[in-house]
């Protein structure tokens, strides 16, 4: 009877929205054209980067209502992801199929290292919207632009800056299920210094990580805080000194699952996350040159019953010199030096170890626009590694603005390459004789503007082949191995509707195939999407509402024998309201249909989940 209603709406959304596009604008929409910074080494319009990029705006974020990177992400273009439990489990991202750890994190281009996987992936679930002004998601390999750890994919979250406009901002939420959540923000400018600061404390009782309905029903509780702080100074008006730092640290009680399903545990984890990086730019006469330093730091304590019994300690530290050439007004030309330095110290009741490796390389890179709406981007790096020395990668895109059309071809071709994590290499699973991986991908799709600018479709066509993919080998060791090649192919579908200057529609379709050795990738699902519909009423401009339907259908979960992950559907929805200039009241449902669903087998999710907040400016 459930499953008879859930279609019912379903339909009755679905058909809801056919009825509203067969509507149109006569009039022209105002859009800002959308701006990349990671699809290349310098900033470009979309419409001329070849690569699949997707990008979330900050209306975007305010209008969801959401908390965290991985939840406003979920289903959209080429991403999924799975997580180990409730609020602050481990959350980890597949980018168009490929593993967690093929997907580089970065913060402002700040990477992020990340003790508590134990292997190179980085738990989204460390990250929150406080203070994100977009987010850019760059599909397909891209070592050739950003090194080893971006095999399979970038997401670059980007931090609001000072403006000379002075803001300070106090967020305030709670839920029926105690939840509580406290942002808070200041930004600005002093002279010729600009500076933006953000805060945010959440706690609550949490769910069980391990699902009730296997008998468990002591909920693990988190508590969390997290700021970020952004300052740039103008030092001239040619050169410009920035500031970047973050810092998050948790006490999260945790569930186990020992090479089988999740059971409840006496468990507590402590982490502390930290970020910084210092850059230099210079704008000279004939180039311009960017200097950067940065440094990451994370620290996880696990603890049993009051005692310590397991650490993670890594750290980071890397430096980049580039310089950008513009040749001429078509050409462009990029290149410079990466260095980074990574330390690993672990110890658990079997094993210790302590372990640094390093790494450099040089990268090109070179932009053309000779031809008429033909853009055509080209890539190189050479990296050396001090275990498993030289190695190249490449990559070439092309944008082409088919002339009296409002279609747009773009498609990419690239190499990757990962060296194995210490962790791979020296941990309580290691093995020294894993060998690197390297990876071959390619898109090709085809974009769609319509002249009134409210239409804006894009269908992209993938594949991948990972080759010595690194997974966790057989009983009784359990040691990382190469396990053969990986094909992944697919393709994603957007379409963005402003059917009027009330109703705005996003929706996004995956379609995903994965292959190792005969088998389907672990927790891969087939299908997933999402649509998010934003409505304000002509007359009561006060008022906005934002809901979104997600599905994802089922998956095989690798982790243990028998695992499987059953499809779901998710609906969510808030309600804004301006009480003046300076107030918000938001009312927000998530997992309206209260489905009883897991990310990964036999974890546990929540249910319907009621919230009530208030936004304040000054």
């Amino acid at each position: 009877m459930f499953k008879n209603n859930k279609s019912i709406l379903v339909s009755i959304i679905f058909l809801s929205l056919f009825s509203l596009l067969s509507k149109s604008l006569a009039n022209e929409v105002n859009i800002i054209e959308p701006i990349t910074v990671t699809g290349s080494y310098f900033p470009k319009k979309l419409k001329e980067t070849g690569s699949a990029v997707t990008i979330i705006n900050n209306q975007e974020i305010e209008q969801s209502g959401m908390n965290y990177v991985a939840q406003i992400l979920s289903a959209t273009a080429g991403y999924q992801a799975y997580k180990s439990g409730g609020p602050q489990s481990l959350t980890r991202a597949f980018l168009r199929g490929n593993e967690t750890d093929h997907t580089l994190v970065l913060i402002n281009g700040m990477k992020i290292v990340d003790s508590s996987t134990g292997r190179g992936s980085v738990d989204l679930e460390r990250l929150k919207l406080t203070g994100v002004d977009r987010i850019e998601v760059l599909r397909g390999s891209q070592s050739a632009l950003y090194g080893s750890e971006a095999i399979g994919g970038v997401i670059n979250i980007i931090l609001k800056r000072g403006t000379k406009e002075h803001k300070k901002f106090l967020n305030i939420e709670a839920s029926n299920r105690l939840d509580k959540d406290i942002t808070s923000g200041i930004s600005g400018n002093v002279k010729n210094l600009y500076f933006s600061l953000n805060y945010n404390h959440s706690e609550g009782p949490g769910i069980s990580s391990a699902e009730k309905s296997l008998g468990y029903d002591e909920n693990d509780s988190y508590n969390i805080d997290s700021a970020n702080l952004v300052v740039d100074y103008d030092l001239n008006s040619s050169t410009e000194i920035s500031l970047i730092s973050r810092v998050f640290t948790s006490e999260v009680e945790e569930d186990d699952a020992p090479l089988g399903p999740f059971i409840d545990a006496d468990r507590q984890a402590n982490l502390l996350d930290w970020q910084s990086a210092l850059s230099l730019n210079k704008q000279y006469e004939l180039f311009s040159m960017e200097a950067l330093v940065s440094t990451a730091k994370a620290r996880r304590y696990q603890l049993k019953e009051d005692r310590k019994f397991r650490w993670y300690i890594a750290d980071l530290s890397s430096a980049k010199l580039k310089f950008n050439v513009p040749i001429n007004s078509k050409e462009n030309l990029v290149f410079g030096l990466e260095t980074e330095r990574s330390h690993m110290d672990t110890q658990d009741q079997y094993n210790a170890y302590d372990f640094k490796v390093s790494s450099s390389s040089s990268f090109y890179s070179y932009s053309n626009n000779t031809i008429k709406n033909l853009f055509i981007d080209g890539s190189l790096r050479s990296n050396h590694h001090d275990l498993y020395g030289l190695s190249s990668t490449y990559r070439i895109a092309a944008s082409y603005l088919i002339p009296n059309s409002n279609f747009r071809l773009h498609s990419s071709y690239g190499t990757g390459y990962r060296a194995p994590t210490l962790d791979e290499i020296y941990g309580s699973y290691g093995s020294i004789s894993i060998k690197e991986e390297t990876s071959r991908s390619r898109d090709i799709g085809l974009e769609y503007i319509s002249s009134s600018k409210n239409i804006n479709a894009d269908l992209t066509f993938f594949a991948t082949q990972i080759d010595n993919l690194i997974g966790y080998g057989p009983a009784p060791g359990y040691k990382f191995s190469n396990q053969g090649s990986a094909k992944n192919s697919g393709l994603e579908l957007f379409i963005k509707y402003i059917l009027s200057e009330e109703i705005k529609i996003n929706s996004h379709y995956n379609f995903l195939t994965t292959n190792n050795n005969g088998r389907s990738l672990s927790r891969r699902k087939k299908h997933s999407g999402k649509t998010s519909i934003n409505y304000i009423p002509r007359n009561i401009s006060d008022l906005s509402l934002n809901s979104s339907l997600e599905y994802h259908s089922n998956a095989r979960d690798g982790a243990f024998s028998g695992g499987h992950i059953a499809g779901y559907a998710l609906m969510h929805s808030n309600i804004n309201y301006n009480l003046n200039k300076n107030s918000i009241i938001q009312f927000k449902i998530e997992n309206i249909l209260d489905q009883n669903y897991s990310e990964a087998d036999t974890a546990g999710s929540y249910g319907r989940t009621v919230s009530l907040g208030i936004k304040l400016s000054f």
